[in-house]
């Protein structure tokens, strides 16, 4: 079973089984009684009104979905209200307040209000996971994939809806038959809510692949068609060897094994890539966390070989006992590179000896490979070459440019010890490598192409949702009197504000993409929030009733954002300078109160 325990969610699931029942079993309602909503007639002319006349405008969706069905009349308003309720069913990431609004607002069409008191209204207080700023961006696509799938539905023989209706995979099957399934977070949302004890509440497709991935061991080769089986199968699997039923792929201890991010879908695959090339770079602007994700793409690689290595039984038991993190750790090795960093302390270089002589010794690689010698060949070692572009990398690398594509190839260094051996070096194939970058450091551009092509690279940008998580999570840590979800509406707007900060950065004559303000510049706004609240309990926290940002922002933009900018436009007129920053500060101190 795959219900989302936690919290109290048992109003969405009842809600998920009143949309099978009444709206597409029958063409009732989920908000009103012995109402018809969910007709055929009324998804076709929803279809007409809002799939088939797209506004591409650059308003905030409520403004052209405003345009686009209240002139359809009460009925396709109602309709589209409950529409937008079943989307906002499954999200964490979006607020009670919000969802009660949007979903009035459309009712209000109809000259109706939502019932403070319906299931509907309750189910909103909480939700099933974080479905990612994606989804928001997306929801033109999302609530017209609804659509066409109800559209579908309606259109099938009474007996096929009812054989349907009640097999979790025949179900899945109707629904993948939509065009843009594949593309849909609500496609896996519906199947959850629907039939939660066969779908895992995941809202990515590209999560349910790398936990496959991971998890395949503990099927002992047997694996069934569909992922989603897949996923069936390894839960049953795991609650035999755990003893457990409630377990969950985004907590520990499953989570350590697969992910290195959070339940978004919209997060990277670099784990993926080190499997495919055994070299990667996450390259990118300062403050986006790229170190930080080496870290977590490292540990999350060597635990997925420890699981296959000791089978699971073994593997959480370790994880039980506490033994896996010190295995772990061991395996990871961190180098910081530097302009003085060079050949001679990478692979070999002259040093004098005790006598005042002069002698070839071995740099780092060559005394990690001989380390590495004596451990499980099947279990992998990560070298982090942070912030790499900082040294000389061809040059650094000498011998290993080749070494990178032909691993486990022994070849012969110049020079010879103190005792006349030849050295030699060699790279083993279980010595994977994630490489850093700033691109303000160095334009990717200029590193050699013939060295490029030995790594894969994945670009590590700005994401609000790494923001919003971050923040949490040092919230938590600090000790905030408040709970996160108070404040969480303020941080979404601070991630808003930073997104189109950022947007103005990109489309500047003077900055660019890469000198985007990662969101590590933005978490000292934890901590001015803290002192804040502890100084007064401000009735507002972030942001006025106006959308001006209050003193915890204005506090990150002067000490953190601001002096960054300054230093990025130094070489610049300072009249000109002074104008760029001011309009800079103009998108980022005031946000609008709305959201899309």
């Amino acid at each position: 079973m795959a219900r989302f325990t936690e919290i109290d969610t048992s109003s969405i699931y009842e809600i998920g089984s009143r949309f099978l029942e009444h709206c597409l079993q029958s063409d009732g309602s989920l908000i009103h009684k012995d109402m018809s909503v969910w007709s055929l007639d009324n998804l076709e002319r929803l279809r007409k009104t809002f799939t088939e006349s797209p506004d591409t405008g650059d308003r905030t969706f409520t403004d052209k979905f405003a345009d686009q069905i209240r002139p359809a009349g009460k009925d396709i308003s109602r309709l589209a209200a409950e529409v937008l309720a079943v989307y906002f069913l499954f999200p964490s990431n979006v607020g009670v307040v919000r969802k009660k609004d949007l979903v009035g607002q459309v009712l209000g069409w109809a000259e109706e209000e939502l019932p403070s008191d319906c299931l509907i209204a309750k189910a909103f207080a909480q939700g099933i996971g974080s479905a990612g700023q994606g989804y928001n961006t997306r929801r033109p696509f999302e609530i017209a994939f609804l659509i066409e799938f109800s559209i579908a539905w309606k259109r099938l023989t009474e007996d096929e809806r009812a054989a349907t209706a009640i097999d979790p995979w025949k179900f899945m099957e109707m629904v993948d038959s939509i065009d843009g399934a594949e593309a849909s977070q609500l496609r896996h949302m519906l199947l959850h809510i629907l039939f939660p004890d066969s779908f895992e509440r995941i809202a990515s497709g590209k999560h349910k692949r790398q936990i496959v991935e991971s998890f395949k061991p503990v099927l002992d080769g047997v694996i069934p068609d569909s992922i989603d089986q897949c996923l069936l199968a390894i839960r049953k699997r795991l609650k035999e060897l755990l003893g457990s039923n409630d377990l969950d792929f985004y907590r520990m201890p499953l989570k350590e094994v697969w992910s290195e991010s959070g339940e978004s879908g919209d997060d990277a695959v670099a784990t993926d890539y080190l499997r495919y090339k055994k070299q990667v770079v996450l390259y990118g602007p300062p403050g986006t966390g790229k170190t930080y994700r080496a870290n977590k793409i490292a540990e999350q690689h060597i635990r997925s070989a420890l699981l296959s290595k000791v089978g699971p039984r073994e593997y959480f038991q370790m994880e039980k006992e506490g033994n896996i993190d010190l295995k772990i750790s061991s395996r990871i090795h961190r180098l910081q590179m530097h302009p003085a960093y060079g050949y001679e302390d990478f692979v070999r270089g002259l040093h004098i000896n005790s006598n005042g002589a002069t002698e070839y010794r071995l740099g780092f690689l060559p005394d990690l490979v001989e380390k590495m010698a004596g451990d499980d060949p099947d279990i992998p070692h990560v070298l982090i070459l942070d912030e790499m572009n900082r040294t000389d990398l061809s040059r650094t690398l000498g011998e290993c440019f080749s070494l990178l594509e032909n691993r486990d190839k022994e070849i012969s260094l110049p020079g010879r010890d103190s005792s006349g051996n030849q050295f030699s070096l060699r790279i083993p194939s279980n010595l994977f490598i994630i490489g850093t970058m700033n691109l303000i450091d160095q334009s990717v551009e200029q590193i050699d192409f013939a060295l490029r092509r030995r790594f894969l690279w994945e670009y590590c940008g700005f994401n609000s949702d790494d923001l919003l998580s971050a923040s949490k999570e040092r919230w938590e840590k600090e000790g905030g009197r408040i709970a996160w979800d108070r404040i969480e509406g303020d941080f979404i707007k601070l991630a808003k504000a930073a997104t189109a900060l950022n947007n103005k950065i990109h489309t500047s004559r003077y900055l660019g993409e890469q000198y985007e303000i990662g969101h590590a510049y933005l978490l000292d706004t934890v901590t001015f929030l803290k002192d804040e609240i502890e100084s007064g309990r401000p009735q507002s926290f972030l942001w006025d009733r106006r959308g001006r940002a209050k003193k915890p922002v204005e506090l990150t933009w002067k000490v953190s954002i601001k002096p960054l900018l300054h230093e990025y436009l130094s070489g610049l007129d300072d009249t000109i300078r002074k104008n760029e920053i001011s309009e800079l500060a103009g998108v980022f101190l005031s946000v609008s109160m709305e959201s899309d």
